[in-house]
């Protein structure tokens, strides 16, 4: 429903759908069979920025009981809403939005309120994500984001690059890219350069890695990497098992 300006959907059609908790189940014991122990559980979001899955908690957490990891992007919470993510998932990934981009379907505050409630009420692993290029956000809405996890104790932060959908949207730059990685080195202990990124801008990973970021999701550059088969947003006490 929400058909955000960030991806329009694209992002999904990557993913396996599971429009109801049977068959999320059956997807689930499907992979795990294959071997597969990390699910990625995301949107569609509701025109209000949520993530309707209280209605699959039952077999997120069954999962679990049989050894998968399991990390979700919820959209905007509330106080039980964080509190059953909690005892439900490994991992919250959260997008940490500043700014009127176009696409919010709320306020900033809403999304900050969020991730305040997170980090206080949700697991203990909530990975705060800031965007660079957003349409109609400015670099200082992103240092905001980047502030505002820094400030909240997140103990790791992944960089996503807005990829555009005209020509008409594409305020990036390598001079921005790097201000803004850059920065974000300086506020976090872990930092990641997320998958969301345009591809066809190869100096995003060079800025990243000379930057210092400690993580790069699907590298388009060749490097001596240790890698692993998981999303960046796992902790570090968790990827022995992505080995």
């Amino acid at each position: 429903e929400l058909n955000c300006e960030m991806c329009r959907g694209r992002y999904l059609r990557g993913m396996i759908p599971a429009p109801s908790p049977s068959l999320l189940r059956e997807s689930m014991e499907k992979e795990m069979k294959r071997g597969v122990i990390g699910f990625l559980i995301s949107g569609g979001f509701n025109r209000r920025g949520v993530l309707p899955f209280r209605p699959f908690l039952n077999e997120i957490i069954e999962a679990r009981k049989r050894g998968a990891i399991i990390s979700i992007h919820p959209g905007l919470v509330d106080e039980e809403e964080s509190s059953l993510l909690r005892e439900s998932v490994d991992i919250v990934d959260f997008e940490l939005l500043s700014g009127k981009a176009a696409y919010m379907k709320g306020s900033p505050e809403l999304y900050e309120r969020s991730f305040e409630i997170l980090m206080e009420r949700g697991p203990k692993h909530v990975v705060p994500h800031a965007i660079i290029g957003l349409p109609y956000s400015s670099f200082d809405d992103f240092k905001h984001s980047v502030d505002l996890s820094y400030e909240y104790g997140a103990e790791e932060l992944v960089i996503l690059v807005f990829i555009p959908n005209s020509a008409s949207q594409n305020t990036l730059s390598p001079e921005l890219i790097r201000k803004c990685i850059s920065y974000a080195r300086k506020k976090s202990n872990e930092l990641s350069l997320g998958c969301m990124r345009p591809r066809n801008m190869r100096e995003i990973d060079e800025i990243a890695l000379e930057a210092g970021v400690d993580r790069i999701a699907l590298p388009a550059i060749n490097k001596d990497f240790q890698s692993f088969d998981a999303c960046c947003s796992v902790p570090d006490n968790m990827l022995y098992l992505f080995k």
